[in-house]
């Protein structure tokens, strides 16, 4: 009987020894969580908002359900903001639950995924997923999507002029929406509003751009910020590893004007972007390029008015172009120069101008009747 209390006492003590060495030692915590818990690994620990909304991103576009992560240094409630800090283009996160611990150090967390018509209809047109019958929108914008690459895009393009077509079928198919009514669900925030409703304000443009860039091939980013103050969204691109912002819904003339188009914001760098737009740099590629610009590309950028005009009216009075788009560098217009126009010319009797940018870009707009 006395070796059978000793013996129990001496496992009654390893017992607690080892409770006490999981709950007092991480290391030994860590450990036996890893052999037990085959999520507990170190790429699915977090202790910051960006990294979870970087990783919920990535369960997205695999089309996960939900995934598990473990917090540490971080308190589950902080990743219920998890969605202000993604683009929502393709999901969100829908439910965070916490549904477990590893000692006092992480808390584990379940993250539930609702993924948004842009999925089901980008991954219709890329990897010819079935879309659910649940999901008509998604339906009617595979098609939608389907059709615009199929008439503006051939393989014979280069980036630059599938990002053109594509631009310009958006502003010339999409009017800025006057819905006044808004709420975040609301068609005109999302890529749907835009090209199959052709009304959507700049989340939609944005929205829009973006997937179909992705479908076309085009490496770009969904950006938000505000412009003027108020809450914008816009686009960058990369072409040929160097980035650029473009700016469908700034560059969608108001009130609209159907079949027109224009392309201030078409490839502009952070210096010309930050005139009138803001955003936290930090968490975009560096834009500081102009060789993909829309003006220099069209070889309408000019040092002086001199030069400007020169081609100006070749190519309204000479060629019968009735709109014409220039940056002229640190130019201000006055009524008098526009009439260069009419000079040995009775073809137009009136011509109209708008004005975009300040300093080296400066823009002028003619349109001649």
């Amino acid at each position: 009987m006395g070796k059978k209390v000793i013996l129990f006492s001496i496992v009654f003590v390893l017992a607690g020894l080892a409770v006490y060495a999981y709950e007092g030692v991480p290391a030994v915590q860590e450990k036996i969580t890893s052999v037990m818990e085959e999520d507990f690994k170190q790429e699915n620990i977090y202790s910051d908002l960006l990294s979870v909304s970087e990783r919920l991103d990535q369960e997205i576009l695999k089309g996960a359900e939900s995934f598990i992560i473990y917090l540490k240094d971080m308190d589950v409630d902080e990743i219920n903001q998890i969605n202000a800090s993604l683009d929502g283009i393709f999901g969100s996160g829908e439910t965070y639950q916490q549904i477990g611990t590893v000692g006092n150090t992480y808390k584990k967390v379940e993250i539930t995924i609702k993924r948004t018509t842009n999925y089901y209809a980008y991954y219709a047109y890329m990897n010819q997923m079935q879309i659910p019958e649940s999901e008509p929108k998604a339906k009617k914008l595979y098609e939608v999507i389907r059709q615009i690459l199929n008439s503006q895009i051939s393989p014979s393009m280069s980036e630059y002029e599938k990002e053109l077509a594509l631009h310009d079928y958006l502003v010339t198919h999409c009017h800025y929406s006057k819905v006044t009514l808004q709420s975040g669900e609301n068609d005109i925030y999302r890529a749907y509003g835009a090209l199959v409703n052709g009304d959507a304000v700049c989340n939609g443009y944005a929205e829009a751009l973006q997937l179909l860039f992705m479908c076309a091939g085009i490496k770009s980013r969904f950006v938000t910020g505000t412009a003027d103050g108020i809450d914008h969204a816009w686009n960058l691109v990369e072409l040929d590893g160097k980035w650029y912002h473009v700016d469908a819904t700034w560059d969608d003339p108001l009130p609209d004007q159907g079949g027109n188009t224009l392309h201030p914001y078409f490839n502009v760098t952070d210096e010309i972007m930050a005139q009138n737009h803001v955003w936290n740099r930090d968490d975009y590629p560096v834009a500081d390029d102009m060789d993909y610009n829309y003006y220099v590309k069209s070889k309408t950028y000019f040092k002086s008015f001199d030069d400007y005009k020169i081609q100006a009216y070749n190519a309204i009075v000479k060629n019968g172009v009735e709109r014409y788009e220039a940056v002229i560098e640190n130019y201000t217009e006055k009524e008098e120069d526009i009439q260069f126009i009419f000079q040995d010319n009775s073809q137009y009797n009136s011509v109209k101008w708008q004005t975009f940018g300040e300093g080296a870009y400066h823009i002028l707009v003619l349109d001649v009747q």
